[in-house]
């Protein structure tokens, strides 16, 4: 039975993906960082195992739905046998199709989360109806956290927090982007992006790199400016002469 629902879910969902795609563009590509901050680019979805993560928090409550329903259709099966076989099928179409929904739910959320990573930036892009993008510069990186609930230790997978001067903890946890935070979810690769964030930030620090426009100023002198210098320039020297 849950091999034919998962094949109908997958079905279903190819023909809504492309409607999506197509008729609402709901990008399907990477996202690409402001020209600013190009480079090197490092782009991906959460892990394959954060679906695995999603689909066991859903089933843990779905259990626990369906052990509801099928109390209550007992409990009308012993008050009255003919209502309760007469409502059958409208219980097993309520205990199947919040599976269908569940998979196509969850995979447009897989599918709509991309992460980017440049030698300048680390870009976040999310959503279907509302498109959410948010960039953040390395060099105003002030702190990379993993946290992993139980759930996430046991699948190996890690939620990094990536947090730029002004961030805190009143922020709310549950979003992937809050203002000075970037909360990458589902990784499996999390300490090696960790690392590679630090790095970033060192070198950006030890080269004194940010912004290209950043602390960034450029003088031009006119043919005035430069009569004037040489003026003066003259009259320093003959002082010294004389």
């Amino acid at each position: 039975m849950s091999h034919v629902v998962e094949k109908s879910a997958e079905w279903i969902y190819r023909g809504i993906w492309r409607i999506l795609v197509e008729w609402f563009r709901v990008p399907d590509k990477p996202p690409m960082l402001p020209s600013a901050m190009q480079g090197e680019l490092r782009v991906f979805h959460p892990s394959r195992r954060f679906l695995t993560y999603l689909k066991v928090v859903f089933w843990l409550a779905l259990v626990l739905v369906d052990a509801a329903i099928l109390a209550g259709w007992m409990v009308l099966y012993w008050q009255s046998a003919f209502w309760a076989w007469a409502l059958a099928l409208p219980t097993l179409v309520l205990a199947i199709v919040p599976d269908i929904i569940a998979y196509i739910a969850l995979h447009l959320m897989y599918d709509t989360i991309w992460y980017a990573v440049s030698e300048r930036g680390v870009h976040l892009r999310r959503g279907i109806w509302v498109i959410t993008e948010h960039t953040i510069s390395i060099a105003n990186i002030q702190n990379v956290s993993i946290t992993r609930d139980p759930l996430e230790q046991i699948l190996g997978i890690a939620t990094l927090v990536v947090e730029t001067a002004g961030a805190s903890a009143a922020e709310d946890a549950n979003s992937l982007s809050v203002g000075n935070r970037v909360i990458m979810i589902g990784l499996d690769n999390a300490n090696e992006i960790r690392e590679l964030l630090m790095s970033k930030v060192g070198a950006s620090r030890s080269s004194g790199l940010g912004d290209p426009s950043e602390g960034r100023r450029t003088v031009q002198w006119n043919a005035t400016d430069l009569a004037l210098l040489r003026e003066i320039r003259d009259e320093v020297a003959a002082g010294h002469l004389s």
